[in-house]
């Protein structure tokens, strides 16, 4: 769910001149919007437009942990080229900072011997930066470098006591946002093994039934089933493996290129050479169109070499859904048809 949030201001005016009671309301409101924000981007664009507005800084630059380990700046704002003293500097900061799990300035007087002639030119330049650490529960979710670029940092104790007590709220908000983004990573990969073949990549018996039961409303409605020719042959000439599998995930894979717009592909069982495309919306004069054309297709579908005088196509039979016919019981004539299909042309092989 989006949160509507009162607009910040684009040129984010300093807050640190407002009496304490108005900061720590102003505060308190941003990280209650924080907390309830979802969206892992827009929260991100929520911390930086805060701690711009709260320290009257200039600009501020979000680093995230990417997959391959590393620290990566993910967002900026405002997008200006930040001078490179500061950019410098920042990056200086950031290794020291997650070393030692502290936030970290710029011109703190026990900065490490080997940043002060960085310091020095960063002075001279009018650039003060404050690595600010996200932190909840002991980890660091990412990194805010906060700069002030030809202007002092402010000095103001009440603003600065409101901004870490903020701050430590910006922790619990991110690692919730990081969190739940791994634990519907998770789900979703749960989804996919539950829901998708192995083997062809198609959703599977059970993602097929699910949508059977969504059509229930659904008229026209009609589907395709086929068995292509060949899976035995395959299998004892090559092996399960190379054999009937590869024939599977080869017809399979092809499946979704041969589908029109609208209709859905699935394989039927976890074992065997059946497919089935239900075709919502499709009456019974395009489901039979559909059927001479698919079967067209997948008699001349490229195969590995090994398979060129195994594979013999395949049979496609179709159905239409009746008056008082589930899609279920349309699905089983559909397999019907197909097995008549199959008989038929058995029967017209020489």
């Amino acid at each position: 769910m989006q949160i509507t949030r009162r607009p910040v201001t684009t040129r984010y005016s300093p807050m640190v001149g407002l009496e304490y009671s108005a900061l720590l309301r102003t505060a308190l409101l941003r990280s209650y919007d924080l907390i309830r924000e979802r969206d892992l981007d827009r929260l991100r664009d929520l911390v930086l437009a805060d701690a711009l507005e709260l320290l009257g800084a200039s600009s501020a630059r979000f680093h995230a942990l990417s997959a391959d380990g590393t620290w990566q700046v993910v967002q900026t704002k405002p997008t200006l080229d930040i001078p490179l003293l500061a950019t410098e500097m920042e990056a200086a900061l950031l290794p020291r900072a997650l070393a030692r799990d502290r936030s970290l300035i710029s011109t703190h007087p026990a900065l490490d011997k080997d940043l002060v002639g960085l310091e020095r030119r960063c002075r001279d330049a009018g650039v003060t930066t404050h690595l600010l650490l996200i932190r909840a529960h002991e980890h660091t979710y990412g990194a805010v470098g906060v700069h002030w670029l030809g202007k002092p940092r402010p000095v103001d104790y009440d603003g600065r006591s409101v901004f870490y007590a903020y701050w430590d709220n910006v922790g619990l908000a991110v690692a919730t946002a990081v969190e739940r983004g791994r634990a519907e990573a998770e789900l979703a990969e749960l989804r996919q093994t539950a829901f998708n073949d192995r083997t062809t990549g198609l959703s599977n018996a059970e993602a097929l039934e699910r949508q059977l039961d969504a059509h229930a409303g659904t008229w026209p409605f009609s589907v395709l089933v086929l068995d292509f020719d060949g899976l035995r042959a395959a299998n004892s000439a090559f092996g399960y493996a190379q054999g009937g599998d590869a024939l599977i995930k080869t017809v399979g894979e092809a499946l979704p290129g041969l589908a029109d717009a609208g209709e859905l592909p699935f394989r039927m069982h976890t074992a065997g050479d059946e497919f089935a495309l239900l075709l919502p919306g499709r009456d019974a004069l395009t489901a039979e169109r559909r059927r001479a054309e698919l079967e067209t297709a997948l008699s001349t579908l490229p195969v590995p070499q090994r398979f060129a005088t195994i594979y013999q196509g395949a049979s496609v039979g179709y159905a239409t859904r009746r008056d008082g016919e589930t899609p279920g019981q349309t699905l089983g004539r559909g397999i019907e048809s197909m097995r008549s299909r199959k008989a038929d042309r058995q029967k017209r092989r020489p």
